[in-house]
């Protein structure tokens, strides 16, 4: 679809089909006021679906109402940062609310299981988002500040990484704790602010921080296979 520039008030977003909702938040870089509009309208479209599940899902793991509120919240936050529907695949092309709710579904289920792992399934600002630079920012990062008790079983789990990591240079080390804790968290990619972070704070460039993480990956799979071997 292409997004004409239009005043905000000019476009009924009430009217709009679900799918042309989500082109305009796609395009919330260079129309914000009209993404922004199009995903309260989203939001405010498929909220009582989304909420229904949510609470379905929750009771099959003895979760609260109050939980199933904010799993809904993070899968339609998922669908404001990266708008991914695509309607040439949708399940029912005839029923675009209905393809979009069952693209919707396996979101908040993510969330579900997030929040099972983390307590929480919100995502940190771009902003608050740091590089790692020992275990206990990996730790904290992973679980929260709040579990004391997961905190302390995760940093007896990777007692054998820190002693790993003593063959490590610095840069090696704060390269492989970046990378692994967002991993833990279920990120793909580190975070655009957080490569830019390490790539500063390294004076390194990104295909350099790359064979960083390779020989510090590559050395703690060989620790671990040799300590491994030796029980």
């Amino acid at each position: 679809m292409n997004v004409e520039q239009k005043k905000t008030d000019e476009i009924v977003f009430e009217t709009l089909p679900s799918d042309e909702l989500i082109d305009y938040i796609s395009f919330k870089e260079e129309y914000p006021e009209e993404a922004a509009a199009a995903f309260t309208e989203f939001c405010s479209r498929f909220e009582r679906d989304i909420l229904q599940k949510a609470e379905i899902y929750c009771n099959k793991f003895n979760y609260s109402e109050v939980v199933a509120l904010e799993i809904a919240t993070c899968a339609f936050a998922r669908v404001w940062k990266y708008h991914s529907f695509n309607k040439s695949k949708a399940k029912y092309p005839d029923d675009i609310d209905r393809s979009i709710l069952l693209w919707l579904y396996p979101i908040l289920y993510t969330q579900l299981i997030k929040y099972g792992d983390l307590n929480t399934c919100a995502e940190p600002d771009e902003e608050d988002l740091s590089i790692v630079e020992n275990i206990d920012g990996l730790i904290s990062l992973t679980i929260g500040d709040d579990d004391i008790q997961k905190k302390r079983e995760l940093k007896i789990r990777l007692e054998i990484i820190e002693r790993a990591m003593l063959g490590l240079s610095e840069k090696h080390k704060i390269v492989y704790l970046t990378y692994k804790a967002y991993e833990n968290t279920g990120k793909k990619n580190l975070p655009r602010s957080v490569g830019k972070k390490l790539r500063d704070k390294l004076n390194l460039v990104q295909n350099s921080i790359q064979v960083y993480k390779k020989e510090a990956n590559d050395h703690i799979n060989n620790y671990l296979k040799a300590f491994n071997g030796n029980r």
